[in-house]
């Protein structure tokens, strides 16, 4: 139990507004506490949204989960769509058609890709997730959506046609040629998707591959993410493992987990970095209890017991971990919702002064120099996002102030287990 009389000795030695040594000390102390709390909650944070925003696009192209036919597909996948639809935590089921086949703009100008048929209610999830470069999302029989990379591979432009090859997955059918009109070129941001996907209504897809009236799968949305493997157990029960089930977890695997795996090597680098601020506070301590030692020495003389001692100097530093934590956590959670206009604010700020002062000065000196490129943090020519995405998870504003918190504390432990030990007889006589 804390006594009241030592709270109030720990308050007076660890008051920030003196002027001493000591004062100084402990507050840079408590501004390395309060700089890497709210460093590690924006850090942590903008980890959370590129992993999030990953996802966001693994989910745009395919779904929550994934239900797909044996063999050619799903013939009666109408009636599967409408018994989906059934459960209370499915927001949609689309049926779709994918397979590969060429691209052809000129002549030998030829591109593999994965051709993706689709329902008009799912490209809502297209508009949603990735970025429309050129023309128009509103898709019609006889047009195809294509992808940044493979419209540029093949030279394919808005409003012209391309052949698109594929062969059929009937045995004894020869390739079939058919010429779409590209309604419009997207990004999703992700190399891997912009290299092959191309993107048609889903009967086009049926009939360019002659298959009828059968899908490849039914792409479903659920209401909690995080419950998808529980979700598919029940939709590969329901149907006697008939489909064969995927989650947006399975697709992606190795790619989330080496995204986990980069927050896990975040939380350490950061375990570290409060490691050195432990250091800090060991200093802190140490230089008061030096600079407090005649002032121990004689309160341990008018009865003040050792444990009393000891617990004055880890008040102090568990003072110095809260204040540190609670400011810490308020200024990363602020500069964590308005990172996006920070952001912009240090663009316009660096562009302002490349224009107005550092182009002109080289202008003056060099006629010949050329004109400064403007200067983003994420070049609108080249990523699919303007600023650094984020997601502020409250778990981890908890662990890291507590762990702050936490790390104040133990590092007060030694030099207060030195101020509880000293001997006030020595200390008086040699003062």
């Amino acid at each position: 139990m804390i006594k009241l009389s030592n709270l109030f000795i720990a308050l007076r030695y660890i008051n920030f507004s003196s002027k001493d040594t000591i004062a100084k000390i402990s507050f840079i102390s408590l501004l390395s506490i309060i700089v890497g709390v709210g460093t590690s909650i924006v850090v942590l944070s903008i980890t959370n949204g590129f992993r999030e925003d990953l996802k966001n696009k693994m989910i745009g192209k395919d779904a929550h989960i994934v239900v797909v036919g044996r063999g050619l597909g799903i013939s009666n996948y109408d009636i599967v769509t409408r018994d989906l639809k059934r459960f209370p935590w499915v927001l949609e089921a689309e049926p779709y058609y994918q397979g590969q086949g060429l691209l052809r703009q000129y002549g030998d100008l030829i591109q593999g890709t994965l051709i993706t048929g689709i329902t008009t209610n799912a490209l809502k999830r297209y508009k949603e997730n990735f970025k429309l470069l050129y023309g128009s999302y509103e898709l019609k029989k006889g047009e195809i959506l294509l992808a940044e990379t493979i419209a540029y591979n093949v030279g394919a432009s808005v409003g012209r046609e391309i052949e698109v090859i594929v062969k059929p997955p009937v045995e004894g059918t020869l390739p079939v040629i058919r010429k779409f009109r590209v309604k419009g070129i997207f990004s999703t941001g992700y190399g891997d998707f912009d290299s092959v996907l191309s993107v048609m209504l889903l009967e086009d897809a049926q009939k360019l591959f002659g298959v009828g009236n059968i899908a490849y799968g039914i792409n479903v949305m659920v209401n909690d993410v995080d419950k998808v493997k529980y979700y598919a157990n029940v939709i590969f029960n329901r149907y006697g493992g008939l489909f064969i089930v995927y989650t947006w977890q399975d697709l992606k695997r190795n790619l989330f987990e080496a995204m986990y795996n980069q927050k896990t090597v975040m939380m350490l680098i950061l375990f570290l970095f409060f490691v050195v601020v432990s250091f800090g506070i060991i200093g802190t301590m140490m230089s008061m209890t030096l600079d407090k030692k005649s002032e121990i020495a004689i309160l341990k003389a008018i009865g003040l017991r050792s444990r009393d001692v000891l617990q004055v100097f880890v008040i102090d530093g568990v003072i110095l971990g809260l204040l540190g934590s609670i400011i810490g956590s308020v200024i990363g959670i602020i500069i964590t919702i308005n990172l996006e206009t920070i952001t912009f604010a240090i663009e316009d700020f660096v562009n302002f002064l490349l224009y107005n002062f550092s182009y002109p000065i080289a202008k003056f000196f060099n006629p010949k120099v050329m004109y400064p490129e403007k200067f983003e943090f994420f070049k609108s020519n080249v990523y699919y996002i303007k600023s650094f995405p984020t997601k502020l998870e409250f778990v981890d504003v908890f662990f890291v102030s507590v762990f702050a918190t936490f790390v104040s504390t133990v590092a007060a432990i030694v030099p207060a287990l030195r101020a509880s030990n000293m001997k006030p007889a020595e200390i008086l006589r040699n003062d």
